[in-house]
């Protein structure tokens, strides 16, 4: 039988872990919560040996590994993200889960107004936004915007100039990947920006050019 200074200790131990635990659930982000959790994981283990607690035992051992093996790649995966060029294509690796299509001259690809359905990334040939004279060519994406409007609609009209060659990527597998995929997320949101400071840029030079 353990002493009585004994057994406060080992309780003592079992407390610090159960107190990190807690205090890691609070937590509002990621990386806290699983330090929390990590140091928590050490408390129980501890807590288990001393008091000779199998299942304490196993648990914690097998959650401490798993723990510091998630948190690693947490913070290697912010880090990518950190060291990502505005050049990096994040949708090269997705152009297997992507459909090519052929497109003739002429071809509408959709309508301002209309619900969106897809985006699209262009293999070959340009591609007209008409409400703001905006052409678009190879490796350029398009469609992407609408899908983050409050109306969730097309902000203008897109038609083939020429004929042309898309990969097209379906709203539902678009937003799924979007959630699950950080760096993608940050390329749409990149796409994004450029566009509106590229069309910001283009009408400042317009109104200049109306005033002269």
């Amino acid at each position: 039988m353990p002493d009585s200074f004994s057994v406060s200790w080992v309780d003592a131990i079992g407390f610090l872990g159960a107190a990190a635990t807690v205090w890691a659930m609070g937590s509002r982000t990621i990386i806290p919560l699983r330090i929390g959790v990590i140091v928590g994981n050490v408390g129980f283990l501890a807590f288990g040996v001393l008091a000779m607690s199998y299942p304490t035992i196993v648990a914690h051992a097998i959650l401490l590994p798993l723990n510091v093996w998630r948190t690693i790649q947490l913070v290697r995966l912010i880090e990518e993200i950190k060291r990502g060029s505005s050049k990096d294509n994040a949708l090269e690796p997705l152009i297997s889960f992507m459909r090519l299509e052929g497109e003739k001259a002429g071809t509408t690809l959709f309508r301002k107004g209309d619900r969106p359905d897809r985006m699209i990334l262009i293999k070959s040939g340009t591609v007209l936004l008409k409400e703001i004279d905006v052409r678009l060519g190879k490796e350029d994406v398009l469609g992407e915007i609408a899908i983050f409007t409050p109306e969730n609609t097309r902000t203008a009209t897109a038609v083939c100039e020429t004929d042309c060659e898309i990969y097209t990527l379906s709203q539902e597998v678009m937003l799924q990947i979007y959630y699950q995929n950080p760096r993608f997320g940050l390329f749409l949101i990149r796409v994004i920006v450029r566009r509106l400071m590229e069309n910001w840029a283009d009408a400042d030079a317009r109104a200049k050019a109306g005033m002269a």
